[in-house]
C-alpha cells in the first residue's frame, strides 16, 4: 500500500493531517511510512494533479469521497467539506476507509 501526501511547505494543516494519517496506520497495524511530496512550484503541481495542500492519496486515489477532478492546479491550500463544515485536514473516517479499501483489493 502507498500512502502519500503532498503538501506545501508553509501549510497549517501539515502536520496535523501527518499526525493522522501515522496514527491511522498504526491503529491498524500498518508502519505509519508516507511518502511525503513538497509542492513549490505550479510545475510540480500540474505533473502531480495537486489540487492543495494537503492532499492524502492511498494507491493513487484521494481520501476525499467523490472528490471533484480539480479543474486546474497550482500551489494552494485545499479545504474539505466534513459534515457540513470547512477544515483543512481531511476527515479521519475518510482516512480510515482508504486504508481499509485499499487492504481488500490488494
Amino acid at each position: 500500500m502507498k500512502v502519500e501526501l503532498l503538501y506545501m511547505r508553509d501549510c497549517p494543516n501539515y502536520s496535523r493531517t501527518a499526525e493522522a494519517v501515522r496514527d491511522i496506520l498504526r491503529e491498524n497495524g500498518l508502519p505509519p511510512d508516507i511518502l511525503e511530496i513538497e509542492i513549490s512550484n505550479r510545475a510540480q503541481a500540474r505533473t502531480f494533479s495537486f489540487p492543495g495542500s494537503p492532499t492524502v492519496r492511498v494507491d493513487g486515489k484521494d481520501v476525499e469521497p467523490g472528490a471533484p477532478s480539480p479543474s486546474g492546479f497550482g500551489v494552494s491550500c485545499r479545504t474539505y467539506l466534513v459534515n457540513g463544515t470547512r477544515q483543512g485536514v481531511p476527515d479521519r473516517e475518510w482516512i480510515r476507509e482508504a486504508i481499509r479499501m485499499a487492504r481488500t483489493e490488494s
